[in-house]
């Protein structure tokens, strides 16, 4: 069966991958270092854009279909943002990506079309994540190898004036008049707050320490039962 992969979501059904994806195993580290006299001392670890190129191929019997088709994957592969990239040969791997440079290798071998499709990406990521946080303290595994951006969800059954959470070094204290059947969505990124759907921010009263998640044991808990969610990330 011929191999093809998804991206931003979707599938095109007219091509399939090709052999030849040159893609390094991991993200370029980028380290900083200062000499003095004979010390070195590290300053600063970057990781860098992961660069993958992938060939791939389709049939095309006409040179209008040929137009149609690429006409199909520039529409799908042409973001103005990043996007989820996976391949069918890489399961539990995920790429948030977006497609650059040309395909300037494009050639037709009778009704063959081929070429190399030419990504970089930010962050390489694994599965999907939720931990079903408690008002107890308890341990959780958060697996991966480096820190990963969170989503609290929270659904309050009663009223309260506020809604705190500790999972390791985080710390969230929202103070607002809650009632029951309120929805709270609360993300690392951005640090946004939506309530019902509703941007919070400006409304209610923050006391936070926001940061990634380690990965690690780390001990959870919150003042109202609420759901984290995380993708695991990978060097």
């Amino acid at each position: 069966m011929l191999k093809s992969m998804s991206f931003n979501l979707v599938r095109n059904n007219n091509i399939y991958l090709l052999r030849g994806r040159t893609k390094s195993p991991y993200h370029p580290i980028e380290r900083t270092i200062t000499k003095t006299g004979k010390t070195y001392r590290l300053r600063k670890t970057e990781r860098g854009l992961l660069e993958i190129e992938q060939p791939i191929g389709f049939k095309a019997k006409t040179d209008l279909s040929q137009i149609e088709i690429v006409d199909s994957l520039t529409n799908w592969l042409i973001t103005d943002d990043w996007a989820l990239l996976q391949f069918d040969d890489e399961p539990g791997r995920r790429y948030e990506a977006l497609l650059q440079s040309n395909m300037a290798d494009f050639e037709k071998i009778a009704w063959l079309r081929r070429g190399t499709l030419q990504f970089i990406a930010k962050s390489t990521l694994g599965k999907s994540k939720q931990i079903n946080v408690t008002t107890t303290s308890k341990k959780h595994q958060i697996t991966g190898q480096t820190e990963t951006p969170w989503t609290v969800e929270v659904s309050f059954k009663a009223n309260t004036n506020k809604f705190e959470l500790w999972a390791g070094d985080i710390y969230l204290l929202l103070n607002y008049s809650f009632i029951a059947g309120d929805k709270l969505v609360v993300n690392y990124v951005g640090r946004e707050v939506f309530l019902n759907g509703n941007d919070l921010r400006k409304a209610v009263s923050m006391s936070s320490h926001f940061k990634e998640l380690k990965p690690g044991t780390v001990e959870v808990k919150a003042s109202v039962p609420c759901t984290i969610k995380y993708d695991e990330r990978y060097y």
